[in-house]
């Protein structure tokens, strides 16, 4: 894990890229931490040393259909080097992982400066949701920084239930970048809003699939977690006491910081608050967290606050 940490670096980007999408379907959604591990990670540290230029993960966490989506931006000699380590690495992985299914396909980047043209329809849709050619570049750097501290937090906390105090702190971390970090009065729009709007807009978000049902669902839940909301918090600050976490927390908060500051820049045609969202949403996917248990996670990040986890952390033994 320390290695892919360890190997990442800013590199520009150059003409001629290729994003390779590689999916890696297991038996069972319980090994997709293994395959991680046992694959992606070596995959993308790997890269890195042989001159990648980008790369992130997500999850699918349908029971029915779970699987790991790897994309990975390089040149076409880097990339065909990586598919020759990924079959080795999953036939390597087999005896333990069982058979892992694979698909792959190669499609262009899209230049910084693209203002029309053929694009994918993931591209399309990614263009859309990101504000633009320059936004989504931005947005890529995030998700890769967000991939490499989910890789770090699931070989630290093994279990998915062991990451939610973490997700709970990511997810108030994000929220409070967006409004107070140190370059949000340069964009107006991250102080438009007031940190109750954002919560009830981010619990609207988790619950909009279910349907007629979604308010009657927030309102039980929030009933249902009240109580707990005070162990949740004791947890969240047992975790925030560990120095990696408050490391891990600080490069996550400057990342988010920065990339709202730079969106506003290049004009992106999205909101700070919509950003903000997706790519919190993105972080516990990737820690293998649903949207459904990420709506609950939000309420005990929202009764969070800086003084509350400083005063945690003074009565701590």
């Amino acid at each position: 894990m320390s290695q892919l940490a360890a190997a990442q670096q800013v590199k520009p980007l150059t003409n001629g890229a290729e994003w390779w999408s590689l999916t890696i379907q297991p038996t069972d959604t319980d090994l997709c931490d293994a395959v991680l591990a046992d694959v992606v990670i070596p995959l993308a540290a790997q890269g890195r040393s042989w001159g990648a230029q980008r790369w992130f993960h997500t999850r699918c966490m349908d029971p029915a259909h779970p699987f790991i989506q790897v994309r990975i931006l390089g040149s076409p000699r880097v990339l065909d080097r990586l598919e020759s380590l990924m079959r080795a690495l999953v036939d390597q992985a087999a005896p333990r992982l069982g058979e892992l299914q694979t698909s792959e396909y190669r499609e262009d980047a899209v230049p910084t400066r693209w203002d029309y043209g053929p694009v994918s329809p993931r591209a399309e849709s990614d263009l859309a949701k990101y504000g633009g050619a320059e936004g989504l570049a931005l947005a890529e750097e995030v998700f890769e920084l967000s991939s490499d501290l989910a890789a770090w937090a699931t070989s630290r906390f093994p279990k998915v239930n062991s990451r939610s105090s973490l997700a709970a702190l990511l997810l108030f971390d994000a929220g409070y970048a967006m409004m107070r970090g140190p370059r949000s009065p340069v964009w107006a729009d991250r102080r438009a809003i007031s940190w109750d709007f954002y919560w009830d807009s981010h619990l609207r978000s988790c619950t909009a699939g279910s349907g007629p049902q979604a308010a009657h669902m927030r309102n039980a839940l929030t009933s249902q977690l009240a109580p707990r909301i005070l162990p949740a918090h004791r947890l969240m600050a047992a975790t925030a006491s560990e120095p990696a976490v408050d490391n891990w927390r600080k490069r996550w908060s400057r990342a988010i910081d920065t990339y709202l500051y730079r969106a506003d820049k290049v004009r992106a045609s999205r909101s700070a608050q919509q950003l903000t969202v997706y790519q919190s949403r993105l972080m516990l996917n990737r820690l293998g967290i649903s949207v459904r248990d990420e709506a609950g996670l939000g309420l005990y990040a929202r009764s969070w606050s800086k003084e509350r986890e400083a005063d945690f952390l003074r009565m701590a033994p």
